[in-house]
């Protein structure tokens, strides 16, 4: 099993990457978008597995360490981080939520529905620690087209309060294909995104960056806001809108960062625009260094 948490785990908005990759399954970060301590679960310690190769992904190659993936490694380092760890680099600090994510794409590993069983309990059974910490996947949206996943996230929204936020990262084919690094169509994407919102609510995350010099344009924009004023309109039950821009190094170099002006214009048009189409959802912006209000 991998060496117990210290002090210097305590990773921030910039970096987490270094326990990830010496094979660590637990990892607390500063996030953005929870609003401060994240307990980050990583579901592939030895290697990135996802099926789509965006060009933003922070996962650098690496040797990968540990013991490979399992729910009794997992389960150690989640009490050690409960019973030693938070005390010593963390309290008083609240912690926001067990996030599942990691090196790769969660509803990829086999051993999810183990880890979601387990995250929750632990959280009821540490309401001292815990009893404010939301459970949270993120997921690039491709498991939506997997029944069986699509059902057990189901269950996990309804029995255990499990926040699913489902990428979106265009509302063209174009940008899509770009910032997927991916073959999977947009409207099959979209598709199972519906499939599932019409059942479980669901929180939107869209990267908007540079990438290879191109920036979003406003057709850009408002083709997302076309796609998400259609995914409401037939069904779709859409908690809130977290629109964000590129905050950590990625191996490819390709991307850039939107200005805090920027990505706020584009916020305030998409709030705007579906407002004026009569959608109305929280749309939530995140800069480099956190949300921006």
């Amino acid at each position: 099993m991998s060496a117990p948490l210290n002090r210097s785990s305590a990773s921030g908005v910039g970096e987490h990457r270094r326990d990830r990759e010496a094979g660590r399954l637990v990892y607390p970060v500063v996030s953005r978008r929870s609003g401060g301590l994240s307990l980050g679960v990583n579901l592939f310690p030895e290697a990135k597995e996802c099926s789509f190769d965006c060009p933003y992904c922070e996962i650098f190659p690496f040797p990968g360490g540990g013991e490979g993936f399992s729910t009794a490694a997992l389960e150690y380092e989640l009490d050690d981080f409960l019973d030693r760890a938070y005390a010593q680099a963390w309290a008083p600090e609240i912690v926001r939520d067990i996030c599942i994510s990691g090196n790769g794409e969660p509803t990829l590993s086999p051993c999810l529905r183990e880890v979601l069983e387990l995250c929750a309990r632990l959280r009821r059974s540490r309401p001292e620690i815990l009893s404010q910490a939301s459970l949270v996947l993120i997921t690039n949206s491709t498991g939506f087209l997997d029944l069986g996943v699509s059902a057990f996230l189901e269950r996990s929204s309804r029995d255990e309060g499990l926040v699913v936020w489902a990428k979106l990262d265009a509302g063209g084919e174009d940008l899509f294909r770009l910032m997927s690094g991916s073959t999977v169509a947009l409207e099959r994407i979209a598709d199972g995104l519906l499939s599932f919102a019409r059942r479980s609510p669901v929180v939107v995350q869209t990267m908007l960056c540079e990438v290879d010099g191109r920036l979003p344009s406003q057709g850009d924009i408002e083709d997302y806001v076309v796609l998400l004023s259609r995914l409401v309109a037939e069904g779709a039950r859409i908690d809130e809108v977290h629109l964000y821009t590129f905050a950590r190094p990625s191996p490819g170099g390709r991307c850039a960062s939107l200005s805090d002006e920027t990505l706020r214009g584009f916020a305030d048009f998409v709030d705007a625009a579906l407002v004026r189409g009569a959608t109305s959802l929280p749309v939530r912006s995140f800069g480099r260094r956190g949300e921006l209000v």
